[in-house]
């Protein structure tokens, strides 16, 4: 047997007890006679009830919802209305329409008799279905395949259109009239008709299966499979529990608890009130709006789907951690609360941390027994615990949750190897297949049971004829059958199969050898690749090299590695790896290593001094592998500190070095020269205490782990440092962290209360100039380039086409595209001359324009002051432009001061068009004095909000539209994050049909106003953009009835 922790003698090996001892152990005895045979087979067999009802699970039949809607609710008066479908396309429709009907619409002025998306824009002509009667034809186009066009028929006649995913065929009194064989389902934003009165009931009648498969609910077998199954799992604890008693006492743990004494208590302290801190301190991570929402929303929807895209596709089996967070969300919505769970998961980390470093056979007895030994693990393992845990954890992505268990699992394999225990190694194998199930990342913490296996055999075996270890393995199996029912519960092999469809058909999946991006953010000067984001991480790759190199020696010299420092080794580097087969590739992934990394972390670099020592047999190492360990932490030190103070979609108020890599003074942290003097003051540092202590300790090695705790308290102070100082600095103004401290539970609405907008239907024209000389009138040359009152897109038009909702009067209105296909005129206009009033605060003058104001086209706001006889003299000019090129209605804010017209009393717009082609044509309207009003204010109380989800965390007093069974609640206004100065929100994936996105239809399906948005403490912040959306048809104007139909698991909902 080894001596004292493996210091002396033998083989290196990693066991806790002799193997020659593990051989002396007896059988168990085997009950006899038949009753005694079943016995023993029962616990074999409760394990493979858990097994194989896991594998059931996902074929369980369930309960499929097949909601159909029916258009129009009054048969005789049909009412166009809103049914934004989350599938853009339904399972099935079917079409009747009369004669009469035909001949009704073609009384009407657009002779339109159904559209399903809003009618004049061009989707309606190729991704709708469209029916009209105009000019006496009867005209049917489907997805831009014209069915028919035909003179309307007299008489009395009933056609009939039934589209699914096989075809569609068309029919009039029972004759085929056209057929196609593929699928050409229409997109479905609205039902809308021309038609206001019909003579008869069945004169026109649609019936559409909504797609809704993803709805779904246990049948009775399923529930009691899932009952059989949690059952069946725990009791495979207790008979792994039983078992162990079976076995005798536990093997003894050798040594004793590592204990840090006071200084311990104090890093306690320091890391609980860090993570405290961080609580309230800590930007929003880059997907708590989404996974928020998506949460949000499962309790209305009765799934987990994506969302805010790729058409709401299932995110089974990765449900579990949504669903508790939407539990959560009952008890409150500011981030604050939001961050509750993860605060706890931190704590637990971190109480799971300071036992695994502190357990016997944690440290090498030397390191024990020595001076100040444990407190320096202790120490260490709460540097980077912080390092490694802030960065990624305080949030509500489910990194921190596979962290946790990950550690959870590493605990448990050790805790059974080094007391010959089964069930913590059955509750490790528990965790790690919770983390699997709960995000794709919670792969890594499989590593824990993949490192161990080979000592996990040894001990299934010890003592076991062949069924009682093939008893024992299922067994140890079974308690993962627990992640099935947390993911299948509710879901289906369906569910999987069908949202990896739809994600396949939008984008790619990375695979392993994309798996050089996610380094390749870590190490881009962008959030992903923060400097705080980098610091751990660099780190544990850089210390897993060192430890591979020592592994190696210490097996070739006969050492023997502590087996928590040998498997907490394994597992990073085996969680690194398994990252590899991720599905995607952001470097927020890192986060699920929080709970492993800081664990090998703080043991090997406490370890490293003894290990070398122990390797190298006491002699000095060369030179050449000193110069190589510190010359490649210098590098690491300051590669981490290239990284930038950024984090993502945050403008960072009030911080003080944003968006650039920390400096201290005129010292740049991120320069190797830096970190080479510290290293050199570390070892000048150590070689003065060694002198007056008399130590012998090699301070090369020392001064590694001193080093690497100035690197890393460096990191931490400069995060929580500057995060303070930028909370203290925004108390009187508006930040995420000052609003977080001091109203934590958003009783103001957060952000809602920071920013302002201009209400532009609130407010009044600017006063035409009464006392300057000549015509005031608008000149347009040549006449006819501009039109007044008209000229824009006629489906998206300015907020006053309908009075406006704010109550102010309609300024004038100007426009180019004089006509349909009129996107060639060119020409100029200039207006007449408007009065700048001084007005009240908060007041500014304001110019919507739609259409294209670049290439070619230009808009532009002269100044004046008005000079001697009223002859105004230009003093300056504004260019209103931008290059977005939209049919919505953009806002330019009047700033004369900025144009260098501070004095000007006098404005006018001068516009022109030079551009022709596809969307070569510009609009715009007279200014107006539009007020500035709260954000939380002006939108009104229940209104359904499009809040972009790299914000919505921020807003949590905004109601997100529901998603339910299958049909989408069309929006009225939007909070939008603009991608830069010159961004465009609405270019986001979640507005893109081809997406799937969730506001998709909004833009070909209503008017849209961007209002002028500004945040009153951070004026020069343009990050956020507010638009309202002016629907074109009331809502919910059709019925809705559900049925639902028993599916097996496989199963697709029913066709024909």
């Amino acid at each position: 047997m080894a001596g004292r922790d493996g210091e002396r003698g033998g083989r290196a090996r990693v066991d806790v007890i002799d193997p020659a001892r593990a051989g002396e152990r007896a059988p168990d005895p085997a009950p006899a006679g038949r009753r005694g045979r079943v016995r023993s087979l029962l616990p074999l067999l409760v394990a493979l009830v858990a097994v194989l009802g896991a594998v059931l699970l996902p074929l369980a039949p369930v309960r499929m919802a097949l909601p159909t809607v029916s258009w129009p609710q009054e048969p005789t008066r049909p009412t166009s209305t809103m049914l934004e479908l989350t599938n853009q396309t339904p399972r099935a429709l079917d079409v009747r329409f009369s004669c009469a009907a035909v001949r009704a619409a073609g009384e009407t002025g657009d002779g339109l008799l159904l559209s399903t998306l809003v009618p004049g824009q061009p989707a309606a002509d190729t991704e709708g279905l469209l029916v009209t009667a105009r000019d006496g034809r009867l005209g049917v186009l489907l997805r831009g395949v014209p069915l028919l066009d035909a003179p309307v028929p007299a008489g009395d006649c009933t056609h009939r259109l039934r589209v699914d995913g096989e075809g569609a065929l068309l029919e009039r009194d029972g004759t085929v009239l056209a057929s196609v064989d593929e699928d050409v389902r229409p997109d479905v934003d609205v039902l809308a008709t021309g038609v206001a009165a019909l003579p008869g009931d069945g004169d026109l009648r649609v019936v559409l299966e909504v797609d809704a498969q993803f709805n779904t609910t246990p049948t009775a077998a399923k529930l009691a499979l899932s009952v059989t199954v949690t059952a069946a799992a725990l009791a495979c604890l207790l008979l792994l529990a039983r078992a162990d008693r079976r076995r005798g006492p536990p093997e003894p743990d050798p040594g004793r608890p590592a204990r840090a004494g006071w200084p311990g208590a104090v890093v306690d302290a320091l890391v609980v009130g860090a993570v405290l801190l961080w609580w309230f301190l800590a930007p929003a991570s880059d997907d708590d709006g989404y996974y928020a929402a998506m949460a949000r929303n499962a309790g209305v929807e009765g799934q987990v789907g994506n969302y805010y895209q790729l058409l709401n596709q299932s995110f089974t089996p990765f449900t579990w951690f949504y669903r508790a967070l939407g539990w959560w969300q009952e008890v409150g919505d500011s981030p604050v609360v939001l961050r509750v769970p993860a605060l706890v998961v931190g704590l637990l980390t971190w109480v799971l941390l300071r036992r695994y470093v502190s357990r016997p056979g944690a440290l090498p007895a030397a390191v024990r027994d020595g001076r100040g030994g444990p407190a320096a693990a202790v120490v260490l393992t709460g540097a980077t615990f912080l390092a490694w845990w802030l960065p990624y954890g305080m949030g509500v992505r489910p990194e921190a949750i596979v962290g946790v268990l990950a550690l959870a699992a590493l605990t448990g394999v050790v805790t059974g190897l080094r007391r010959r225990r089964l069930l913590p190694v059955g509750l490790g194998f528990a965790a790690a297949a919770l983390a699997a199930a709960c995000h794709p990342t919670g792969l890594a913490a499989l590593g824990p049971v993949l490192v161990a296996l080979p000592r996990l055999a040894g001990l299934v075996r010890e003592g076991a004829d062949r069924l009682t270890a093939l008893t024992r393995t299922a067994l140890l199996v079974a308690p993962g059958a627990l992640a099935a029912v947390a993911a299948f519960a509710d879901g289906t092999l369906n569910d999987f199969l069908r949202g990896q469809e739809i994600f396949l058909s939008v984008q790619e999946q990375d695979a392993w050898y994309d798996e050089f991006q996610r380094y390749a953010f870590l190490l881009s000067e962008i959030p992903m690749g923060s400097y705080a984001r980098r610091t751990a991480v660099l780190l544990g790759l850089l210390a897993l090299v060192w430890f591979l190199a020592l592994a190696v020696a210490a097996r070739v010299r006969d050492v023997a590695v502590p087996l928590p420092l040998l498997l907490a080794g394994s597992s990073l580097g085996a969680a690194f790896l398994l990252l590899w087969i991720t599905p995607s590739k952001w470097t927020h992934h890192f986060g699920a290593l929080a709970g492993v990394g800081p664990a090998f972390l703080g043991l090997f670099l406490v370890s490293l001094p003894w290990l070398v020592r122990r390797v190298t047999r006491d002699r000095p190492a060369g030179i050449g592998a000193r110069v190589a360990v510190l010359g490649s932490l210098v590098l690491v030190c300051a590669l981490a500190f290239r990284g930038p103070n950024q984090w993502a979609y945050s403008w960072l108020p009030g911080m003080p070095q944003p968006m650039v890599a920390p400096y201290l003074g005129p010292v740049e942290l991120g320069s190797p020269v830096v970190w080479a003097l510290v290293v050199l003051a570390v070892l000048g540092a150590l070689t003065l205490l060694r002198r007056r202590t008399g130590r012998t300790a090699d301070r090369t090695w020392v001064a590694v782990p001193v080093a690497v705790l100035v690197f890393l308290g460096t990191s931490l102070t400069y995060l929580l440092g500057s995060f303070s100082y930028a909370t203290l600095t925004t108390l009187d103004g508006w930040s995420p962290w000052a609003d977080a401290v001091t109203d934590p539970l958003a009783t103001d609405c957060a952000a809602a209360s920071g920013i302002e907008v201009h209400d532009v239907t609130a407010g009044d024209p600017l006063p035409a100039a009464s006392q300057v000389a000549g015509d005031a009138a608008p000149e347009a040359v040549p006449p006819e380039a501009f039109a007044t009152g008209a000229g824009w897109f006629g489906v998206s038009p300015p907020p006053w086409a309908d009075g406006g909702a704010g109550g102010g009067a309609a300024p004038q209105v100007w426009g180019s595209l004089t006509g349909p296909a009129e996107e060639d005129t060119t020409g100029t206009l200039t207006t007449g001359w408007y009065e700048l009033p001084a007005g009240a605060e908060g007041e500014a003058p304001v110019v919507l324009a739609a259409g294209q104001l670049a290439g070619g086209n230009g808009l532009q706001a002269e100044y004046a002051v008005t000079g001697p006889g009223g002859t105004p003299r230009v003093t300056g000019a504004q260019e209103l432009t931008d290059a977005v090129g939209s049919t919505a209605w953009r806002s330019f804010v009047l700033d004369p001061a900025a144009a260098g017209a501070g004095a000007a009393d006098l404005v006018r717009l001068v516009a022109e068009d030079r551009s022709g082609g596809a969307g070569g044509w510009l609009a715009f309207a007279a200014p107006v004095l539009a007020p500035a009003v709260p954000l939380g204010q002006y939108l009104p109380e229940d209104a359904a909000v499009a809040t972009a989800w790299q914000i919505a965390f921020l807003f949590p007093c905004q109601r997100q539209p529901g998603i339910r069974l299958g049909i989408t609640e069309p929006v009225t206004h939007g909070v939008v994050w603009r991608p830069g100065p010159g961004g465009w929100g609405l270019a986001d994936n979640t507005w893109q049909v081809p997406r799937g996105g969730l506001f998709a239809p909004v833009q070909r399906t209503s008017g849209v106003t961007e209002l002028p948005t500004r945040f009153p403490a951070w004026p020069d912040v343009r990050d956020v953009q507010v638009f309202e959306f002016d629907l074109p048809y009331p809502t919910g104007g059709y019925d809705l009835t559900v049925d639902r139909a028993t599916r097996g698991g496989w199963s697709g909902p029913p066709t024909g």
